[in-house]
């Protein structure tokens, strides 16, 4: 394999990874959603990262954590989760010229088994920072050798993208939040650990507040 080819299959191999909810269509036709209205995305994300290991382009993990980052990460979870509930509250005061008194969690998971979501969640969010991160930074910082600034934007960027489902409101919100996923990959010496820890304890505390949602519904 000469130089140039190398670059190329890199890059190939970074758009074939880059929107790993393209197979949730497949998967929800499958009628999956019935067991778990997350583990469509969950798989897909599974299925992406493992065509990323077979084609050699996950790059060399780093597993060491130090214990001072993941103090860090776990209060950056709820740094995300107040960035994301503030940005809501400031678009609805421009939009209709007055602040939220109450912001509820979105709901898009029926809790027929707790354990399996919480399984579903970290598998998800560990997946998602495998291919966001360690793919994405392996091959446009380590190969390409893009500065680490715009590698930063373009992973935080098509991370965000992925929610357009839920709107584009949610893409802005994903996009800041990216970027703080991304720094903690990159000032934890590039450990895919510390930006998994939050991603999944933010994941976890929306969907622990979400009971309060659905209790509330339940009542009503």
């Amino acid at each position: 394999m000469n130089f140039h080819t190398h670059y190329l299959s890199a890059i190939l191999v970074l758009i074939a990874v880059s929107f790993p909810t393209s197979l949730i269509g497949i998967f929800f036709k499958l009628n999956l959603y019935k067991i778990s209205s997350i583990l469509p995305n969950a798989l897909s994300y599974f299925l992406f990262v493992v065509m990323a290991f077979f084609t050699g382009y996950i790059g060399s993990i780093n597993y060491n954590v130090n214990i001072y980052f993941i103090v860090l990460a776990f209060i950056m979870s709820f740094v995300c989760i107040a960035i994301e509930i503030i940005e809501v509250a400031a678009v609805h005061f421009i939009k209709y010229k007055f602040w939220i008194k109450k912001i509820s969690v979105h709901e898009i998971i029926n809790k027929n088994n707790i354990f399996f979501d919480i399984i579903i969640i970290f598998i998800g969010a560990i997946c998602e920072e495998i291919i966001f991160r360690q793919v994405f930074f392996n091959i446009l910082y380590n190969i390409l050798e893009v500065n680490i600034f715009i590698v930063i934007i373009i992973s935080a960027f098509t991370y965000s993208i992925n929610h357009i489902y839920f709107g584009a409101n949610a893409v802005f919100q994903k996009f800041i939040v990216g970027i703080i996923y991304s720094l903690l990959f990159v000032y934890s010496s590039f450990s895919i650990i510390i930006p998994a820890i939050t991603h999944f304890l933010q994941n976890l505390i929306l969907y622990i507040l979400s009971f309060k949602r659905s209790n509330r519904e339940a009542l009503n």
